[in-house]
């Protein structure tokens, strides 16, 4: 890569450095033109060590000096974060930009940069994290129903999971599973109906609480975490169901998109503890093939992805058995 073209990478990269900074895990704050936080490259418990000022696109590591080991810029940044080669920092940041803009348009990039109204507009999109009390547990009532799909008492208590069978509440009559956080926060809920009607009344199997949080956090992060560090493997999984199977079969990697769409916030999380590869286990049916399809757009340059075959006749992880689970992830060794 040429220089002229090399510093045109770093500009525009420049103007979308909180979006490369989601994806590559890296913790900050705002604070006027800086970006800051805990070092992205050697760690610490340091709040502070880690400055980027905007302005320039300039990094700088007042701990133990990184920046100075890798390079004080974008591509710098990225190789001391991902320990890769030159040529793989700039690939990286590749996937980020549109090398095609012309000198006009990189400016008005630059211009709506510099905008005050403009960084305030998009501080504002940023919805606040909504933390629950622990105590809201209390209000779940136990209910056989999981039992009856072949989960352990165990597993189901450990994960807190109860029923809300107030017929009018907003999670009336359904199975509640909590979703928690890094922090071991309660950040959300996802309910399964208990109503075996559900298809002809036209109500949704599952349902999440009220908010945007889903795009930000993946069930059962909060224990996989250790699990995906040491063995870099996360298992994708659509559903929390999917994730209790998992664990009973006694594979601690997976965690739940809640959904079919893989967001970029999750594969960020993903990163952010340490994640390498990933075993798509998406629903069996043709819905879960197009999510999978998301998740290779989406992370195929930052993972190795591999498809878990789940057995025809079966729609999931969930409609198996533990031996069954077992079987199917013998090749990875990854609960070992």
């Amino acid at each position: 890569m040429n220089r002229d073209k090399l510093n045109i990478l770093k500009d525009l990269a420049n103007l979308q450095i909180e979006e490369i900074l989601d994806a590559l895990g890296v913790r900050y704050r705002e604070r006027y033109n800086y970006l800051v936080g805990p070092c992205p490259v050697h760690g610490g418990d340091r709040a502070d060590a880690f400055s980027y000022l905007l302005e320039r696109g300039i990094w700088q590591c007042f701990s133990r000096g990184c920046d100075k080991t890798h390079g004080s810029d974008i591509v710098g940044l990225v190789r001391g974060i991902r320990q890769c080669t030159f040529s793989q920092a700039t690939g990286f940041l590749e996937g980020f930009v549109n090398l095609s803009l012309s000198p006009l348009e990189i400016q008005k990039l630059k211009d709506d940069r510099e905008n005050k109204e403009f960084i305030q507009a998009q501080q504002r999109k940023k919805e606040e994290k909504i933390v629950y009390p622990k105590s809201c547990l209390e209000k779940l009532r136990y209910h056989g129903y999981l039992e009856t799909r072949g989960y352990p008492r165990w597993l189901i208590e450990r994960y807190h999971i109860g029923a809300c069978l107030e017929p009018h509440a907003y999670m009336g009559n359904r199975i509640v599973v909590p979703v928690i956080n890094p922090d071991r926060e309660i950040v959300g809920f996802t309910g399964r109906t208990l109503d075996e009607k559900w298809k002809e009344k036209n109500i949704p199997k599952w349902k999440h609480s009220r908010g945007s949080w889903v795009s930000r956090n993946l069930f059962n992060i909060h224990l996989a975490a250790d699990h995906i560090k040491r063995t870099g493997y996360a298992i994708l999984c659509e559903g929390p169901l999917d994730v209790l199977r998992l664990e009973e079969a006694g594979i601690h990697n997976g965690v739940a998109i809640l959904g079919k769409k893989f967001y970029q916030t999750q594969m960020a999380m993903l990163i952010s503890v340490g994640a390498t590869s990933i075993l798509d286990a998406l629903d069996n049916d043709a819905a879960g093939k197009v999510g999978s399809q998301g998740v290779m757009k989406t992370a195929k340059c930052l993972f190795d992805i591999e498809r878990v075959k789940i057995p025809e006749g079966r729609k999931d992880i969930g409609e198996l058995n533990a031996e069954e689970t077992r079987s199917i992830f013998n090749e990875f060794a990854i609960w070992n």
